[in-house]
């Protein structure tokens, strides 16, 4: 588990330092500040390789460092000679668990005992080929399966998995002590995905779909179809929802295996790095998905430790946390763009109430809240009007009827600032 991140003339920050949560940490700020840079940066120091391209220099003296809990403090550099990142070591630096990366455009995955750390020992190696650093999924990768350069199966994807492992559970398939049917761990995190309660992701029977297509393709049970649907035709939500719950088990499953095979201990840490988990999905699913993540290591391994980094822009995915929060484990981070650098802040958890609390919040300072551009101008209008400054009023609106009737306009007949609205005592207005 990481405890501390610093850097250094690297990212859009010419110095950044975040004293981390041993559970959840929440990314929060406005676009291009260097939220997405953190989860590259941690997934790298993590699993010694870069997730995509290098984050690369922007000042003269690069730096990278992170502690772990109970360890100390490992940097690296910038060679500009060699153009590349080097570290002060390497001795011990290995993870101690899985690392899932699930991006807007892409999920990444560093399966512990499977995935080779640069540099280290005693790795799995088959048929002389070193395994590689990390899997990358990208397009129909995670769905249709993916092979590595000499055709060595890397993963089957889920609609092979997912009908093969429906099918040995069916079968009663023996499994050695210990080691979970990955069917029923995918149906328990598909049940703690789900957006509610009476809206559950049900596993259906498999079918074929097209001609063109031989495979018989998984369908999912949900409350608003009739027919359990194929999982290549669900909505792009649904599908990232599945995609999140696929690599958790895969990952899972994948390492216990390995572990079994070379006679290692389990992991018992895991870290899962999520970009925009609302990305895709409707507000009441967005009041779901954190709570689910927080939840969904129970499922793997109840003794499993669990690290989450997040980032997020919608103000209902902090909403969704305000009960579920431990200050002592959680940390919630604020970049601000305003001024000539980066700068990142821990804030104190504060309850904001709802969503609207969180827009107008020190997170998003969004002036009016949800209201319209146009509503959060008027409410300005009305402000200084009530305060006889007429000066800041254009020309037209500087009666009390003219305002009113934009006011009118603009807002809803139940929108709270009808009770700020009132008629001020005349101060240079006489247009009644």
């Amino acid at each position: 588990m990481l405890s501390r991140l610093h850097t250094r003339d690297v990212g859009p920050a010419s110095e950044m330092t975040l004293e981390l949560g041993s559970r959840l940490n929440l990314l929060t700020g406005d676009n291009g500040l260097g939220k997405s840079f953190v989860l590259d940066v941690v997934w790298w120091v993590l699993t010694g390789s870069w997730a995509s391209a290098a984050a690369l220099p922007s000042g003269g003296k690069p730096r990278i460092e992170y502690e772990e809990r109970g360890g100390g403090k490992v940097v690296a550099e910038f060679s500009f000679a060699n153009q590349r990142w080097g570290w002060s070591s390497v001795k011990g630096r290995a993870p101690r668990g899985s690392v899932l990366y699930l991006g807007v455009d892409r999920l990444s995955a560093f399966v512990l005992d499977r995935n080779r750390f640069p540099e280290s020992i005693g790795q799995l190696d088959v048929d002389s080929h070193a395994e590689p650093t990390h899997f990358s999924f990208t397009g129909r990768d995670l769905w249709d399966g993916m092979s590595d350069a000499s055709g060595r199966p890397i993963c089957n994807g889920i609609v092979r998995d997912w009908v093969n492992w429906m099918r040995s559970r069916s079968a009663g398939e023996a499994r050695p002590a210990g080691i979970p049917a990955p069917f029923d761990l995918l149906e328990q995190v598909l049940a703690v995905l789900s957006p509610g309660p009476d809206e559950r992701f049900v596993p259906g029977p498999p079918r074929r779909v097209t001609v063109a297509d031989s495979r018989e393709i998984p369908t999912l049970r949900t409350p608003w179809e009739r027919d359990p649907v194929p999982i290549t035709l669900v909505s792009a939500g649904i599908k990232r929802v599945l995609e999140l719950a696929y690599a958790l088990v895969w990952a899972w499953f994948e390492h216990v295996q390995i572990a079994e095979l070379l006679h290692q201990p389990r992991q018992r840490e895991l870290l899962i790095l999520v970009d925009e988990p609302e990305t895709h999905l409707h507000p009441r699913w967005q009041r779901t998905i954190l709570p689910a993540l927080v939840e969904v290591a129970k499922v793997l391994d109840p003794s499993l430790n669990v690290q989450l980094f997040v980032t997020t822009h919608s103000p209902v995915v902090l909403a969704s946390i305000e009960t579920i929060v431990e200050p002592e484990r959680d940390r919630l981070f604020h970049f601000d763009g305003r001024g000539a650098d980066v700068h990142v802040d821990a804030l104190d958890w504060v309850k904001q109430g709802d969503a609207v609390g969180w827009l107008s919040s020190a997170v998003f300072e969004v002036e009016g809240g949800g209201r319209s551009l146009e509503a959060t101008r008027t409410i300005r209008w009305a402000d200084a009007f009530m305060l006889g400054h007429l000066d800041e009023i254009p020309l037209h609106l500087r009666d009390r009827r003219s305002l009113e009737a934009e006011l009118r306009r603009v807002l809803g007949g139940d929108d709270e600032y009808w009770t700020y609205w009132y008629e001020p005592e005349p101060k240079g207005d006489v247009a009644q």
